[in-house]
């Protein structure tokens, strides 16, 4: 029966279908009321079968989010890419990092909002997701990671000295995925990911028309300064 379902790409229509109605739903109202049998309902799926993908509201809202993590990341990873095939340097690829979540970001405002809007009332993220949301800010750390590694970082980026507050800001970050980076790096990397998430949040709603004639100018001149502010080299 699986097989009955699924698309020649070997997608499933009926998960497929399910997905892009709840993610309407949780646009317009939030997740408290996502019930995956109502949209079955609505959609007229044999609830048996939405259920066999989705048991709950919970495991519904994870397919969503990790789709959204994912497809951030593909973006992310694929602007770094494009940036090094046309011979950009380190701040060239981060500043590619950036484009490729902003133009993910403007392209699906909704997915956008799901991961980076207010928090889902009730919902405890499983470890997965955290991998998936992972991918982003690991495109970045790499290209710090390698100016660190070649002694291009430059030298600004190593002062000052954290106060107590912000090493513990930097604690866990600093034995997960950033592992081997200078503590000072790391705030300075945590700092740009927030502004990053900023200027990104400016451009999906609208309200960076306020502040720029040239909002792509802007948002470039921004990320490279960001990138700079981390101590990539010009």
């Amino acid at each position: 029966m699986q097989s009955e379902v699924r698309a020649e790409n070997g997608r499933d229509e009926i998960a497929d279908r399910i997905k892009q109605e709840a993610m309407q739903d949780v646009s317009r109202h939030g997740g408290d009321g996502l019930s995956v049998a109502e949209l079955a309902h609505r959609l007229g799926i044999d609830p048996a079968q939405a259920e066999e993908r989705f048991p709950g509201r919970d495991a519904l809202l994870t397919a969503l989010i990790l789709d959204a993590y994912n497809a951030m990341g593909d973006s992310a990873e694929q602007g770094a890419r494009q940036a090094e095939e046309s011979g950009a340097g380190p701040l060239g690829r981060w500043v590619g990092v950036c484009r490729g979540v902003r133009s993910w970001a403007v392209a699906n405002p909704r997915q956008f909002a799901l991961v980076w809007g207010p928090p889902l009332t009730g919902y405890d993220a499983p470890p997965e997701t955290m991998a998936a949301g992972g991918r982003t800010p690991v495109a970045l750390i790499e290209i710090v990671r390698e100016a660190v590694k070649s002694g291009d970082l430059r030298e600004h980026a190593l002062t000052p000295p954290l106060d107590e507050g912000m090493r513990r800001n930097v604690e866990i970050l600093s034995s997960s995925i950033s592992a081997g980076l200078p503590d000072i790096v790391i705030a300075r990397m945590n700092i740009a990911w927030t502004q990053l998430l900023g200027m990104t949040g400016f451009a999906v709603y609208g309200h960076i028309a306020g502040v720029a004639a040239d909002p792509v100018a802007f948002f470039d001149h921004a990320a490279a300064s960001m990138g700079e502010y981390v101590g990539l080299p010009r």
